[in-house]
């Protein structure tokens, strides 16, 4: 059974295991934790997965130390490894993971390390992954809180942020990142939480907000905490390191800072910075040829050199676009901005069927992210579902109202308007886009079309000139062949540059 359909209170305490496994969990514990009844929990875990929760738990621990001995675990000893997974008993470990595996757990480590051989390239992917920035959650302090209530908005915090899988959430003296909480109890019922996150190097606030919630419902308000911090601070995080990269001499630079000095370059969608992002790109699947991140990134940026006319080989771009994606979906595992640009590389290279699969992906691993929303839109968009396309547009633009690219959002419902024969309200939002970056010229060949088929002439000469200027000699049959449109799409656009002048 996927694990979306199992009951609230059961995901949570399977998540909370995941992610602690360590821990000396008590069955009345993580029920609280998850709001539920200690008989409720156990009852489900019987039922949905055919075991205790201890159980699932001891078959949880087991399961990571095998992991841990097949990787060698630098050099740690099997009782190292036990202890850090928390089996106290070793005795029983052992006999425990004999009647699993079917050998000893020493047996195991030995043999992992016959095989270590090919250790280059998982030390490559293991050092790329460690770039990443680190966070820590510091304990939330309580403020006039009734005695003996504890909270756990800490922990639900620690787990929303593992879940992202891009970041880091480590001990305190590990982090550059750190966020601090402090939950006040009112006079009626009501819980206010302030949350705070800060550069630990500089000392420097980077985000800050406040929740007020219901104290009788503990568990629903804790969750709904976590999900806005994690939505939160992962954008400004993402700011963060954008803007500690750019500081950086490009010498110093990791292949994540690479990346990073290259995400705002791939997102402002124009030729020159496009470009520019390549370049940095380029570099960063050098130093980092295992890590997804950058190459999905690079099939994306190749994608819009196709797509909206910044290269004289748009098919020579394309291939390469679908190329790196593939490579790139190769090495993908469970990082949710690696998938969303994924999904983009896919797109623009005109795979819709492997984009919505990392889409989806990017969804089910961060349905909080705008970006992920945004590039599943448009996959329903380019196969004409206008309805659909324009709800997660506009879940993507409310999700992040300041975000680099709403522009992006907004053409996107400009063109489910288009669809929809919605032609005033498409020019409308195409106008809105440019607005929100200038830089977007490439818009007016679409502008144009729409404002001929809202009987807006001169408006649809105006756009396909300023069109035509940045774009000389262009045709409508390479504008045919640029996006992955629908035939529907396609057919009413060329329809309408034909009718304002626009050459074959």
């Amino acid at each position: 059974m996927g694990r979306e359909l199992l009951p609230r209170g059961l995901k949570k305490a399977i998540e909370r295991l995941e992610f602690e496994p360590a821990r000396p969990w008590r069955v009345g514990e993580l029920a609280a934790l998850c709001g539920v009844a200690p008989r409720t929990l156990q009852k489900h875990f019987h039922r949905y997965l055919d075991q205790a929760p201890l159980a699932f738990l001891r078959d949880l621990r087991l399961k990571r130390v095998r992991q841990e001995l097949l990787c060698d675990a630098q050099g740690a000893s099997v009782t190292e490894i036990a202890t850090r997974f928390g089996f106290i008993h070793l005795g029983r470990f052992a006999i425990h993971y004999r009647h699993r595996y079917g050998e000893t757990p020493s047996a195991t480590l030995r043999r992992s390390l016959r095989t270590r051989t090919t250790s280059v390239s998982q030390l490559a992917i293991l050092g790329s992954r460690l770039e990443r920035p680190a966070i820590a959650v510091l304990p939330f302090d309580t403020i006039g809180v009734r005695p003996g209530y504890k909270t756990a908005f800490a922990e639900e915090v620690a787990l929303a942020l593992w879940h992202l899988h891009w970041l880091h959430v480590v001990a305190p003296p590990n982090a550059r990142y750190r966020l601090h909480g402090k939950v006040r109890e009112g006079a009626h019922g009501n819980m206010r939480v302030i949350v705070r996150l800060l550069d630990a190097l500089t000392g420097r606030y980077l985000w800050a907000a406040t929740w007020e919630g219901d104290v009788r419902d503990p568990a629903g308000f804790e969750e709904r905490v976590a999900q806005g911090v994690a939505r939160a601070v992962q954008l400004a995080l993402r700011d963060a390191e954008i803007d500690r990269a750019t500081r950086l001499h490009c010498g110093e630079l990791t292949a994540w800072e690479l990346t990073m000095r290259a995400l705002p370059c791939v997102t402002a969608v124009n030729a020159a910075a496009e470009g520019t992002a390549l370049e940095l790109l380029d570099q960063a699947m050098e130093r980092a040829p295992h890590d997804p991140l950058p190459i999905a990134m690079a099939a994306w940026c190749r994608g819009l050199r196709a797509g909206h006319h910044f290269t004289a080989r748009p098919e020579v771009e394309r291939a390469a676009a679908s190329e790196l994606a593939a490579r790139a979906a190769k090495l993908s595992a469970g990082d949710a901005l690696a998938e969303t640009m994924l999904a983009a590389g896919y797109t623009l290279a005109h795979d819709l069927a492997s984009a919505a699969i990392h889409a989806d992906r990017a969804l089910a691993l961060d349905g909080g992210s705008a970006w992920a929303w945004g590039r599943s839109a448009w996959v329903k968009a380019y196969h004409g579902q206008a309805s659909d396309a324009l709800e997660e547009f506009q879940i993507a633009r409310s999700l992040a109202p300041a975000d680099q690219l709403n522009f992006l959002w907004s053409v996107g419902i400009a063109s489910a308007y288009f669809q929809n024969g919605c032609y005033d309200e498409s020019v409308r939002w195409f106008k809105r886009a440019q607005a929100e970056n200038p830089a977007s010229t490439w818009t007016n060949r679409f502008l144009a079309a729409a404002c001929v088929l809202a009987g807006r002439t001169d408006e649809a000469q105006f756009a396909l000139d300023t069109f035509m200027r940045y774009y000389p000699g262009l045709t409508i049959s390479e504008v045919r062949s640029s996006l992955p449109w629908n035939a529907s799409y396609l057919d009413r656009t060329c329809e309408g540059l034909e009718q304002v002048g626009m050459r074959p």
